[in-house]
């Protein structure tokens, strides 16, 4: 795991070697306790350094820090003189900062790192005052102040330019070292805000109550961080523990900002007690039953389900290597073998390889494509991809119906792997694989027995094409006689029937997404005589997959005889239920959603009422048909927008159910009252009818 130090340059390596002496020396000048005191704090940061180096940073990240060779020279520099910060205070808060610790009144004297960097950056070897900023604001996040807005540096990634200093990665690399190193000054200040008082206990003797002993990834279980522990006092081991609790919830929250985020999701505390008993409780998961629950029927009521998490799966892979390669062009193949027993799922994608295996596959719950690295290099490269997968649970799926898994993967520059699952509470086989693969990924299941004649490829075709028939990349369904059906790329707005003029189709004015209506007429030869009921609602789509289909979109009245269709993208994306079959507005996007349905809604029936106006149809034909569509509008719903485009047949009819319902209701109290109850209705078109009614009442 040398990769990274190797990239430095000589300057930069003679750099970093001044910056530490100059450390020394001012640590000197600042009059330390004794030259033993200096050792340790600057064979602390060495040990930290080493840590990041040799495993705490993987090969991933060490990759992403060595496209900018600054990032080396400032993780050693940052490394020292956060040390510094530590010799100074004799301790390091929290890690070292919080908000108020910055402020000019506060009650704090002692120099903090920031203003000694700022005040001292030539004495501390450093070239000028711009890189002494740049440094304090590392050290700053180092100390606990990384925050979401922080990840700018991640947009120059797949940036053919050399990327910015990747400071988010920096200091969270940094903020680790020093969470999992029990001996540092700032740990154990913490671990003694986590005593009991009646404990009693002095930083001196608790520092004497504990050993930490190994500090490695551990040997049993991928993704996890051992710390054993020696602990000879029963309150120390219970602050360790408690510890361990915010060292777990400080890693989790670390890899939701910064990108790569670490290989480890965990951090065990292993901890040998001597002359004490202790008493661990807290609650745990039965990993088994969570398992069972994401891929058994409870989740998915569809066993069909694995297909279509599958193809998302594939499309966000294609989507990925589409964000590197501007010539590239996706291809994903379903295929069945001879005994339909056997489906495999391949795309030419970006592919996996043993890290991103362990970081992304092997967490359940985590998803590459909704991390920050993700959506910025798509947001600032302008290319508008959206990636499905949220939750990071969907292969699960699979074993609704199959028995064995294999997958086989490449990414580029890697070697290809082959994974072979048996139960997803064993070990999994893993073997390179021989020869050349292809870059992507191919999954294949051996379905079980009872499931093989439910699978069979005929019963995916109408499901595929249902489900993923707007998708935008190609998907080429082989079935098991050869032949090859090819789902997806259609057009998601309805076909107009231009010779009779019988279908109506208008388009709703989404910001990122796509979206139509469908009104159809009943026609006889010369006139149209009515219109065509239609049952279904809307139906939902998000990005070309189906959701869900809802009526609750279109008012009352129209749910009889109008259909729609809706590709939710981008910014308009919704919220969906783990089975994705369900979809969650927030108040705000239902509104918007509903209003430009009510608009095209507007625009189809004014052009089935301008249609209706061209025919020679009976007078008695065109009375129902406008009573039909002005229907449509419940009068409680038209807001001004709304009314204004309506066309005048329809907004007469409108006005009338209103001032009917007014005459009613009202009429009286408009009268006599000055400030009657049907105020309520606060539209401009509805309170010209109001004003109307209290003019004839004065009269």
């Amino acid at each position: 795991m040398d990769a990274f130090s190797n990239t430095a340059e000589p300057d930069l390596k003679q750099r970093i070697a001044n910056v530490r002496r100059s450390a020394v020396d001012f640590c000197k000048s600042r009059a330390a306790k004794d030259s033993a005191a200096r050792s340790a704090i600057f064979d602390r940061a060495d040990r930290h350094l080493k840590l990041l180096e040799t495993w705490l940073l993987d090969t991933e990240q060490q990759q992403m820090l060595a496209l900018n060779p600054l990032n080396h020279y400032y993780l050693h520099v940052c490394a020292y003189l956060l040390e510094i910060d530590g010799h100074n205070h004799d301790h390091i808060d929290e890690f070292s900062y919080s908000s108020n610790k910055e402020s000019p009144n506060s009650d704090d004297s002692r120099p903090l790192l920031a203003t000694l960097v700022r005040d001292h950056w030539a004495q501390l070897g450093l070239e000028d005052s711009a890189e002494a900023r740049e440094i304090a604001t590392i050290c700053r996040e180092a100390g606990g102040g990384l925050r979401d807005r922080d990840d700018d540096a991640l947009t120059g990634a797949f940036s053919v330019d050399m990327p910015p200093v990747n400071r988010p990665l920096l200091a969270a690399g940094l903020q680790m070292a020093r969470m999992l190193d029990l001996t540092d000054a700032g740990v154990r200040r913490e671990l003694h805000g986590l005593l009991p008082p009646a404990a009693a206990l002095s930083l001196d003797t608790l520092a004497q109550s504990y050993d930490q002993v190994v500090l490695e990834p551990h040997r049993l279980f991928p993704g996890t961080i051992r710390v054993k522990i020696t602990c000879r006092h029963a309150e120390v081991h219970r602050a360790l523990k408690r510890y361990e609790t915010r060292v777990q919830k400080r890693l989790g929250r670390l890899n939701r900002l910064v990108s790569p985020r670490f290989l480890y999701a965990d951090c065990l505390f292993e901890i040998t007690p001597e002359g004490y008993a202790p008493l661990d409780l807290k609650f745990t998961v039965d990993s088994s039953a969570a398992l069972q629950l994401f891929t058994g029927n409870r989740l998915y009521d569809d066993r069909r389900a694995f297909l279509r998490e599958l193809l998302q799966n594939a499309v966000d892979a294609c989507r990925l290597r589409q964000l590197m390669e501007k010539d590239y062009q996706p291809a994903i193949t379903i295929r069945f073998q001879d005994d339909i027993r056997i489906v495999s799922v391949a795309d030419n994608g970006i592919g996996m390889d043993r890290q991103w295996i362990e970081k992304y596959f092997l967490q359940i719950g985590i998803s590459f494509y909704q991390s920050s690295r993700i959506r910025r290099i798509d947001r600032d490269q302008g290319i508008g991809l959206s990636f499905i997968s949220q939750f990071g649970i969907g292969f699960l799926s699979s074993f609704l119906v199959a028995e064995k898994i294999i997958i086989r993967t490449r990414k580029a520059g890697a070697t290809g792997l082959m994974i072979t699952i048996h139960d997803l509470k064993e070990y999994f086989d893993v073997r390179p694989l021989d020869g050349d693969h292809p870059v992507g990924t191919e999954v294949t299941l051996h379905l079980r027995p009872s499931r093989a004649q439910y699978c069979r490829s005929l019963e995916y075709i109408g499901y595929l094409k249902t489900n993923i028939r707007f998708l935008k990349v190609p998907v080429h369904l082989v079935d098991e006689n050869g032949k090859t059906t090819s789902i997806g790329m259609e057009r998601l707005a309805y076909p107009r029937d231009k010779k009779r003029g019988t279908a109506f189709v208008a388009s709703l004015d989404l910001p990122t997404s796509e979206g139509y209506l469908l009104l159809q007429a009943k026609k006889q030869t010369s006139y149209i005589q009515g219109l065509e009921p239609a049952l279904g609602g809307v139906s939902i789509f998000q990005d070309g997959i189906f959701v869900t289909q809802v009526d609750t979109l279109l008012p009352e009245g129209a749910r009889q005889h109008v259909i729609g269709r809706i590709n939710l993208e981008g910014a308009d994306k919704c919220e969906l239920s783990m089975d994705r079959n369900r979809i969650f507005w927030t108040e705000e996007h239902l509104g918007r959603i509903k209003q430009a349905v009510r608009l095209a809604l507007a625009d189809v029936t004014n052009r089935f009422m301008a249609a209706v106006q061209a025919q020679d149809a009976p007078e008695a034909t065109r009375t129902m048909i406008l009573n039909q569509l002005a229907v449509f509008f419940d009068f409680n719903e038209v807001d001004d927008a709304l009314h204004a485009v309506l066309c005048p047949p329809i907004r007469d009819r409108v006005e009338k159910r209103f001032r009917d319902f007014v005459r009613i209701h009202f009429a009286h109290a408009i009268k006599t009252v000055a400030k009657p109850a049907a105020d309520g209705y606060s539209e401009k078109w509805q309170q010209v009818i109001l004003e109307g009614f209290r003019k004839r009442g004065r009269g």
